[in-house]
């Protein structure tokens, strides 16, 4: 059994205290915590109660943290995960703040994959390869990857975003040659991870074979 000597606001952290028990510092707690569990001066804790207060504030700094990461744009599990152990976050908290945020339907893998797919459709058209490899980076599931693009994003439309970049690039590609050219156009449409089936096919198509 300790006693709580002072409760001290910190410095640096705004709406932080720093909590003594015995005359030596404890740890340290959101003014809701303190608030929540009605914490003050000359009160008993047990080691017990300590670690159910500790446990407690951990989980409510990570969600904190969680929202606000999610506030700024939309994450991936695995992106969620890493900003939360950077922060110190123990991994049984990492879980519960996981849960929460699934249950809470700010977090679905699934949603995501299809919103990059999407944007990417709009706004820089690339191949299935090279957005099913960026989404692994991102740390979704293979069978949730497959699962999207399958589902958002079939042969027809992969060859009319061919088409439409390739308009765009043989505008200003320079070539010594219609062969340079055609190579040119094979390369390019091959580095934005288009099928190359679908890349001879529209490079045949925009050289009129």
């Amino acid at each position: 059994m300790s006693i709580i000597t002072s409760i001290k606001p910190q410095k640096k952290r705004k709406g932080r205290f720093n909590v003594f028990l015995d005359g030596e510092f404890a740890f340290g707690a959101d003014k809701e915590t303190v608030y929540d569990f009605g914490l003050r001066k000359n009160d008993d804790l047990t080691e017990e109660k300590m670690k159910e207060i500790t446990d407690y504030d951990e989980l409510n700094f990570g969600k904190k943290i969680a929202f606000s990461f999610l506030n700024y744009k939309p994450r991936t599990e695995k992106e969620i995960r890493k900003k939360l152990k950077e922060k110190k976050i123990s991994e049984a908290s990492i879980e519960k703040v996981i849960t929460i945020l699934k249950n809470l339907k700010y977090l679905d893998d699934s949603k995501y994959a299809k919103m990059y797919l999407e944007e990417k459709l709009a706004n820089n058209p690339k191949g299935k390869r090279v957005i099913a490899m960026k989404l692994a980076e991102k740390g979704i599931n293979k069978e949730v990857i497959k699962s999207v693009i399958d589902k958002e994003y079939n042969e027809d439309t992969e060859t009319q975003k061919a088409k439409e970049l390739l308009a765009k690039y043989i505008k200003k590609v320079r070539a010594k040659s219609e062969m340079d050219k055609r190579q040119k156009c094979y390369r390019y449409l091959l580095s934005r991870g288009f099928d190359y089936e679908i890349v001879k096919e529209v490079c045949k198509i925009e050289n009129n074979d």
